[in-house]
């Protein structure tokens, strides 16, 4: 009877796991088709009974930030750092919201963390620069653009930046030059950069 009953447990737990991970599939693929907001409906209910699996929290938490939930996307990453405080992408995207805020220093703040888990991530370097170059703080922000740039030489972001930065810094002939680079690697904004200060 044991046996049976044991046997019956097991078979509930394999089912239950089974419907678990069908949950998180179907959840990433409402998220990779863009339909976010059956993502998070997917990833509610798998997050009702396994409160701190990482991938579904994040995954949540992007899925409200692209339909403009940020107060609850910011929610999920800060539940993702406090189970994973060195969790590189809830650090980043949390940077990135702070920085929307326009609270540059906390949002330096997660940038550093990205960093000193992995020093070599390029966008923590970019978006660091940012909140430097917002607070006026010239000559750090041109540090890590340049830290940027060397870690990925073909992000045109950094280079239009790098430019702008540039630019308050009246260093007109090197600005364009990385506005050109920013345009050949198909930056947009690059063009309307060239055509108001370097022509």
């Amino acid at each position: 009877m044991r046996v049976r009953i044991f046997s019956i447990a097991a078979f509930l737990l394999v089912l239950a796991s089974s419907c678990n991970q069908n949950v998180t599939k179907e959840a990433d693929e409402y998220f990779m088709a863009g339909d976010y907001q059956n993502a998070i409906i997917s990833y509610s209910e798998y997050l009702a009974t396994k409160p701190k699996h990482i991938k579904s929290l994040y995954n949540r938490g992007r899925a409200y930030e692209e339909l403009g939930f940020m107060n609850e996307a910011r929610q999920d990453f800060e539940k993702v750092l406090e189970i994973d405080p060195e969790n590189i992408n809830a650090n980043m995207s949390a940077g990135k919201w702070w920085y929307n805020e326009r609270n540059f220093n906390r949002a330096i703040y997660y940038f550093d963390k990205v960093i000193q888990v992995d020093g070599r991530v390029a966008s923590a370097y970019l978006y660091k620069g940012r909140s430097l170059h917002q607070k006026g703080d010239f000559e750090e922000a041109r540090e890590n653009y340049d830290q940027a740039i060397n870690f990925d030489n073909k992000d045109g972001e950094a280079f239009l930046y790098r430019g702008a930065l540039k630019i308050a810094m009246n260093q007109k002939t090197s600005a364009c030059n990385d506005f050109n680079r920013a345009k050949a690697l198909g930056n947009q904004e690059a063009g309307d950069a060239l055509t108001k200060y370097c022509k």
